[in-house]
């Protein structure tokens, strides 16, 4: 029965979590704790270290010595988001791909419903997830489909919730020139292919808005959307400054409740 059980996971597509990790020691556990419950138990979790200075990088390993299925890497220098998971993309054995920050939590049947959902709708999914900021829970619903050109108008993928099959979409990396929005990049350069994301309105993983995040201050990345838009995406001036305006009333719309 015990082989059998083994050669039946087996079967089951590998699914790659990635996960940058920079002085979270204090949340790097129940992240892990989400990631174990999993009910699709066919993954493996690599965690990539960007030189921090706390205890995260003892505790990765820590993790890793108790469970094969996790890898810890280290960058040389301290890099960023974007080149923290560029390193977890180049390790990544899995059919599938997708990302968890070190202080967010997966709900324990995301990686089993999200994998039901891409093999009826694939090859690119993100999931609805609750928004746990100081004083509020609210849920953000990610829309039943998104293109190339609704997501010029403000980003519904979350890293958190978004799945795609790298069979299908290929070797595709972040950006490491941008200082933020480096997600939001991500996915318009996968859209742009025309791929469209189909949106499993399940509420799936738990997103936790820190005060003074940059997901919080909106205002503040108005000139580097500018720059998302017109160089990174070779959008005219005017337009590039209309995608500007559009994206910042989605974002005052998405996060009007999130206290």
């Amino acid at each position: 029965m015990n082989k059998l059980k083994v050669d039946n996971e087996n079967l089951k597509p590998l699914v790659t979590i990635i996960t940058p990790s920079f002085q979270t020691a204090n949340y790097l556990r129940q992240t892990y704790e989400s990631v174990l419950n999993q009910t699709f138990t066919n993954w493996e979790w690599l965690i990539i270290d960007d030189c921090s200075t706390d205890d995260s990088y003892r505790l990765a390993k820590e993790l890793s010595d108790c469970d094969s299925r996790i890898k810890v890497y280290k960058t040389d220098t301290n890099s960023g988001t974007a080149a923290a998971r560029n390193i977890g993309l180049k390790h990544a054995n899995g059919k599938y791909i997708t990302f968890l920050d070190s202080d967010d939590m997966l709900d324990d049947n995301y990686l089993e419903f999200q994998i039901k959902f891409m093999e009826e709708n694939g090859p690119l999914i993100s999931a609805s997830y609750r928004r746990k900021a100081e004083h509020t829970c609210t849920d953000f619903i990610v829309p039943k489909s998104t293109d190339y050109k609704t997501a010029l108008k403000g980003n519904p993928l979350s890293c958190l919730t978004t799945m795609y099959d790298k069979s299908v979409i290929g070797e595709v990396y972040f950006c490491e020139n941008i200082k933020k929005a480096e997600d939001y990049v991500f996915w318009l350069d996968i859209l742009k292919k025309g791929y469209v994301a189909k949106g499993n309105q399940q509420v799936l993983a738990t997103y936790i808005i820190h005060a003074g995040s940059k997901s919080s201050n909106k205002l503040k990345l108005i000139k580097h959307m500018y720059y998302v838009y017109r160089k990174t995406q070779n959008l005219n001036v005017i337009y590039s400054w209309f995608c500007v305006i559009r994206w910042a009333f989605y974002g005052l719309k998405k996060y009007r409740n999130v206290r």
